[in-house]
C-alpha cells in the first residue's frame, strides 16, 4: 500500500478512473474475468475489505446491465463518491469504446477486401440464429399476461417502423412498458 492508498485518504477521481481504466484496458473475457481482478486490485489498495467487496457484487448482480460495469459503478460510488461513480463509469467503457472506433476505422479501410468482406458476411449470417435463440430463451421464462404481449408486440412494431429513431423508441417502449408494469403493481 503506497502513501496515496493509506485508508485514511479517500481515493479521488483520478484515482478510481486509473484502476478501472487499467482493468477494463487488460482484461478479456468479460464481467466475470474483470470482477475477480477488481476485487483483488481494491482490496490490495485498502478501498473496501473483501466482506465489503462481495455486498456490493451481490447487488451488482441484482440490477439489469454488464457485471463488470455494474461492480464498477458501485465500489466507485462507495470509495469516492458520486465523483467515483462517474471515474468509475468513464474508466471502465473509455477502453472498449476506443477499441470499437479504432476497428470501425480499419474495417471503414479494408472491409471491402474479399477475404474481409467473407469473414463479416459468414459473421453476420449468424447473428439472427443467436437473436432467435436469445429470444426465444426469453419468451420461454417470461411470465406472460395478455397486457405484457400486448406491450411486447406493440413495442416491437413501434421499433421496427421507427427507423433511424429505434435506439430512442426502444428506450421509450422500455419506459413505457416498465410504468405499465409498475403501476399494476401498485
Amino acid at each position: 500500500m503506497t502513501d496515496t492508498d493509506s485508508p485514511d485518504r479517500k481515493p479521488g477521481f483520478l484515482d478510481v478512473f486509473g484502476v478501472f481504466f487499467g482493468i477494463s484496458a487488460v482484461t478479456i473475457g468479460g464481467g466475470y474475468v474483470m470482477v475477480p481482478v477488481i476485487q483483488r486490485t481494491i482490496e490490495k489498495r485498502g478501498w473496501l475489505d473483501e466482506a465489503s467487496f462481495y455486498d456490493l457484487f451481490a447487488t451488482a448482480q441484482s440490477v439489469p446491465g454488464p457485471l463488470a460495469l455494474n461492480t464498477a459503478l458501485f465500489v466507485g460510488r462507495r470509495v469516492a463518491g458520486p465523483r467515483g461513480f462517474a471515474a468509475a463509469f468513464l474508466g471502465i467503457m473509455l477502453p472498449p469504446f476506443a477499441s470499437i472506433l479504432v476497428l470501425a476505422s480499419v474495417l471503414g479501410a479494408i472491409g471491402e477486401w474479399p477475404a474481409v468482406r467473407g469473414f463479416l458476411e459468414g459473421a453476420f449470417a449468424v447473428v439472427p440464429g443467436l437473436t432467435a435463440a436469445l429470444a426465444f430463451n426469453m419468451i420461454k421464462k417470461r411470465r406472460w399476461t395478455v397486457l405484457r404481449a400486448a406491450m411486447t408486440m406493440a413495442g416491437a412494431v413501434a421499433i421496427t417502423l421507427s427507423g433511424s429513431w429505434a435506439v430512442p423508441v426502444f428506450f421509450a417502449v422500455v419506459a413505457v412498458s416498465w410504468l405499465m408494469e409498475r403501476r399494476r403493481t401498485c
